[in-house]
C-alpha cells in the first residue's frame, strides 16, 4: 500500500491515520498485542505485586513505542516491515532511544522543580501569596507545553537516528510556530480512540480471561492509532518546512530509472 506523502490538513491527518491503521491492522495491532496483552494481564490479575507491574511497564513500553513507531514509518514510507523486523529494529536502538525518553523526563523534571523550588522559596519570604500561588499555576502549563514541543521526538529517532539534545533540538523545531496545531492533533487523536477503548475496557473487564485479551487488543488499537497520527503529523511538518515530499518523489523517479522498474520497496534515507 503506497501514501501520497505531502502537506495534509487536520482531518486529513486523522483520516489518513486512520486508514493506515487499517490498511496495516494485523501488523500494527499484532506488534502492540505482543507487550499490551501481557501488560494488560499484569495489570489486572497481579494487584498484589505493584513493583513488578511497575518495573514490566516500564521495561516493555520503550521496546513497543520504538517497535510501532519503527512499522508504522517504514509503512509509510512504502519499505517493507514486519512484525519481527519492526522488535528487531526497535532492540537495536532501545539504548538511545530510552536515554533520550530518560532525558526529556529529567529535564521537564528539572524544570518543573526548580520553578516549585523558586515558588516555595518566595513563599518563605513572606512573599504575597497571589505570588506563590501564581508560581504553582505557571509550573503545570509550562510542563503541558513542553511536552508538546517535544512531542516528535520519536519518529525523529526512528526516522533520522537522531538521539538526545539533537532529538529535543529537531522536535522544537518541528513544532516551532505550530504547537495549538500541534496539541489539537494529539490530543483529538487520542480523545477519537481512548474514549471507546476505556468503555469496552470497562465492559470486559469483568470477563475472566477473554476480557483481558480483548482489553489488551482494544488498547492495542488505540496505541496503533496515537503511533500512526504522530508519524503522519511528522512527516506533515518536514513537508512543510523541508518540501520532503518533492525530496522523495525526485528520489523515487531517480530509483525507477536506475532499476529500470518501479521501486516498490525502499523510500530513501532523507537525512
Amino acid at each position: 500500500m503506497e501514501y501520497n506523502i505531502r502537506p495534509l490538513s487536520f482531518a486529513e491527518i486523522l483520516d489518513r491515520s486512520f486508514r493506515v491503521l487499517v490498511d496495516n491492522a494485523l501488523l500494527l495491532i499484532g506488534i502492540a498485542a505482543i507487550v499490551c496483552i501481557p501488560e494488560r494481564a499484569v495489570l489486572l490479575l497481579a494487584v498484589r505485586f505493584q513493583l513488578i507491574v511497575l518495573l514490566a511497564i516500564l521495561s516493555a513500553s520503550p521496546l513497543l513505542h520504538a517497535a510501532l513507531t519503527t512499522a508504522v514509518a517504514n509503512i509509510y514510507l512504502g519499505r517493507p516491515v514486519s512484525i519481527a523486523s519492526a522488535y528487531r529494529s526497535a532492540w537495536s536502538i532501545i539504548l538511545p532511544f530510552f536515554g533520550t525518553y530518560l532525558l526529556v523526563y529529567v529535564l521537564i523534571g528539572l524544570i518543573f522543580g526548580g520553578l516549585i523550588l523558586l515558588t516555595t522559596v518566595a513563599a518563605s519570604a513572606g512573599l504575597p501569596g497571589l505570588i506563590v500561588v501564581l508560581g504553582f499555576i505557571a509550573a503545570v502549563p509550562l510542563l503541558f507545553y513542553l511536552m508538546i514541543r517535544w512531542s516528535l521526538i520519536g519518529p525523529i529517532m526512528i526516522v533520522e537516528r537522531r538521539f538526545g539534545l539533537s532529538a529535543i533540538r529537531r522536535s522544537r523545531d518541528l513544532v516551532e510556530g505550530v504547537w495549538w496545531r500541534t496539541l489539537g492533533i494529539i490530543l483529538v487523536a487520542g480523545v477519537v480512540v481512548q474514549i471507546p477503548v476505556s468503555a469496552l475496557s470497562f465492559f470486559w473487564s469483568s470477563i475472566p480471561v477473554l476480557g483481558v485479551i480483548l482489553s489488551g487488543l482494544a488498547t492495542s488499537i488505540a496505541a496503533a492509532y496515537s503511533a500512526v497520527a504522530v508519524i503522519v503529523y511528522y512527516f506533515d511538518r518536514r513537508c512543510r518546512l523541508e518540501d520532503f515530499d518533492l525530496r522523495l518523489l525526485a528520489e523515487q523517479i531517480r530509483l525507477e530509472s536506475v532499476q529500470g522498474s518501479p521501486a516498490m520497496t525502499g523510500a530513501p534515507s532523507l537525512d
